[in-house]
């Protein structure tokens, strides 16, 4: 069996993918590196063609359906004992299949993934270190943020996808997927730097396409609550912060019925006068436009992590 799928969605992004296969093809580990091209309009058919080499599997989805369902598509079709995914803008750093082979090797079976950190292309930088060694549980997931904040680069088990799907319905949250694998398993964090993170201008990390995701990225926050009731259920404070970002990215997508359900929805449920008032500014701030200071917002942060 191969050691890993590595599975990278694609959409009008030929012009990346050699930049990917050329942090692949010297890779020691055995792999599969599966394209799903969520039908785009350029050449990423002939590109992939163009390499020449059988571990290259392009698959191409009839029509658009977003990040997750062209992982779900690559999942379907791997044949690795291990699964990765590497979205087309990143690359991977030397031999780093070959070191997530080894930690997987030695992990627990409980451990159904591990984290490694990422770098940034552009400037060298970790995007944010993680505590070497540390388990995490569904608490420490859901919880005690146990990620922390930033890009991470994850390897799973096979097995953890007989019961776990990425969500298609909510395009390109992939946070709901990864939450939702700790209900079952545990993840391992390794503060190794696997990956390069490059920031194109259409990525989904632009502040553009963090203002049109912004409906189904709130609409993921209220799943990830509806997932993990029980155990948000012995942290209130976790369940708010759901709540919180949800009713702030409606605002921002201009739904503001679904802000106003989901304000009335918090007032009903939290016995914290300082909550209520919070989440009352929040909704105060939909009459302004949250658009564009969202977009302010996340170019900044683009501009601060790139460090310009």
């Amino acid at each position: 069996m191969t050691d890993v799928s590595v599975i990278t969605p694609s959409y009008n992004r030929a012009e990346l993918l050699p930049r990917v296969w050329l942090s692949l093809r010297n890779q020691k580990a055995s792999f599969e590196w599966i394209v799903v091209d969520d039908c785009s309009s350029d050449n990423s058919r002939d590109v992939c063609e163009s390499f020449k080499d059988s571990r290259v599997k392009y698959y191409k989805l009839p029509e658009n359906r977003g990040a997750n369902a062209a992982r779900n598509a690559g999942v379907q079709n791997a044949t690795g004992r291990y699964i990765v995914f590497l979205d087309s803008d990143d690359e991977l750093v030397s031999d780093g299949l070959s070191l997530m082979v080894a930690k997987m090797g030695t992990a627990g079976l409980e451990i159904g993934a591990i984290a490694f950190t990422c770098v940034i292309a552009e400037t060298g930088e970790k995007v944010s270190p993680l505590a070497d060694g540390r388990t995490l549980n569904e608490f420490d997931v859901v919880c005690a943020n146990g990620f922390g904040i930033g890009d991470r680069i994850l390897v799973y088990r096979r097995e953890v996808f007989e019961s776990n799907l990425l969500p298609e319905e909510v395009r390109d949250c992939e946070h709901v997927f990864v939450y939702g694998v700790s209900r079952k398993w545990n993840y391992l964090l390794i503060n190794l730097p696997l990956s390069i993170v490059h920031r194109q201008t259409d990525n989904l990390s632009n502040s553009a396409s963090m203002v049109t995701r912004s409906f189904d990225m709130a609409w993921s926050f209220e799943m990830v609550i509806k997932n993990h009731d029980d155990v948000l259920m012995k942290c209130p404070a976790a369940r708010f912060g759901y709540q919180k970002k949800a009713l702030y990215r409606y605002l921002v997508a201009g739904h503001r019925e679904e802000a106003w359900r989901l304000y009335k929805s918090i007032n009903s449920q939290s016995r914290s006068i300082l909550q209520i008032a919070l989440a009352t500014m929040i909704l105060g701030c939909g009459f302004f436009n949250l658009a564009r200071f969202e977009k302010w917002r996340i170019d900044r942060l683009n501009r601060k992590l790139l460090g310009s």
